[in-house]
């Protein structure tokens, strides 16, 4: 095995404007493994691994171990990717950076194995930065199959975020906030760098606007969700992790799994039900 790659944190970009002035957004560092393994003929499409942005860096092999170790035994050649990193936070950088991150990544894979296409499984905020990559960058001919774990789409409050520091039920919601209050991105950019790409989640964003306006899917790609009824970080739960679009696989996590431990928002990505069921939606 070789090492893990690090880049640099790259330079400070403008972001697109958010509504009265812009957000000045670092694109963050990367963190890329080595590439060393073939893809086969049962296996033809090397499966990029897109971890969300929970945690830290330092508990990426722990959180991710199930599934990597999943879908290898499964035969496949998995590599798991974080960019946009941040003092230690994935895909805490300029949204549209680390999508381009992502594409140089998958570039890479596809040069080196001699593959055509990847696979995709993406978690959280990987999801969007794939969503970007596929849409926005015109990525779709290059990949095959898209899994998103908990993906963050439409209709979010942000008040998952909000609970997570102890806040429940505002008053008002962070998107409500930034709607009201656009220029709050650019403060938010200034006192902390590692927050600044939350407006650009935000519907008022360009960047969000991007990927959500019109149909997120792309011909060409096959994709299938699993989200959780029990989703406390994407709220509102089945709302904001719902990706109601033609030809989606769309599905809950209970639903599949009636019996089954319960889990979360970041939990879903650890559960083994969770890895066989990515390896079913690859194989299929």
């Amino acid at each position: 095995m070789g090492v893990l790659a690090i880049t640099a944190v790259g330079p400070a970009v403008a972001a697109p404007e958010t509504g009265s002035g812009s957000a000045v957004i670092p694109a963050g560092s990367t963190i890329e493994p080595p590439i060393d393994c073939a893809p086969d003929t049962a296996h033809p499409h090397p499966v990029v691994v897109l971890p969300g942005g929970d945690g830290t860096t330092a508990d990426t092999a722990t959180q991710w171990d199930t599934m990597l170790s999943t879908l290898r035994g499964a035969g496949y050649c998995a590599f798991l990717f974080q960019g946009g990193i941040i003092n230690g936070n994935r895909w805490t950088g300029d949204i549209p950076s680390a999508a381009q991150q992502v594409a140089d990544f998958v570039t890479k894979v596809r040069q080196t194995t001699g593959a055509d296409q990847v696979d995709i499984v993406a978690h959280s905020a990987g999801t969007l930065v794939s969503n970007y990559f596929l849409k926005v960058l015109s990525g779709a001919p290059s990949v095959a199959d898209a899994v998103l774990l908990t993906p963050e789409t439409r209709g979010c409050d942000g008040a998952g975020f909000l609970a997570a520091y102890g806040i429940k039920n505002p008053p008002i919601t962070p998107v409500q906030v930034v709607a009201a209050l656009p220029f709050l991105g650019t403060v938010l950019a200034a006192i902390a760098p590692d927050k600044a790409n939350l407006v650009q989640m935000m519907p008022s964003s360009p960047v969000y606007q991007s990927v959500f306006n019109g149909r997120v899917t792309q011909p060409g790609v096959r994709y299938s969700v699993l989200s959780t009824r029990n989703d406390e970080l994407a709220t509102p739960a089945t709302v904001c992790t719902l990706l109601d679009e033609p030809g989606v696989n769309m599905n809950f996590y209970e639903d599949l799994f009636p019996g089954a431990t319960p889990v979360g928002h970041s939990s879903l990505r650890s559960s083994p039900d969770t890895a066989n069921w990515v390896v079913q939606q690859l194989q299929s």
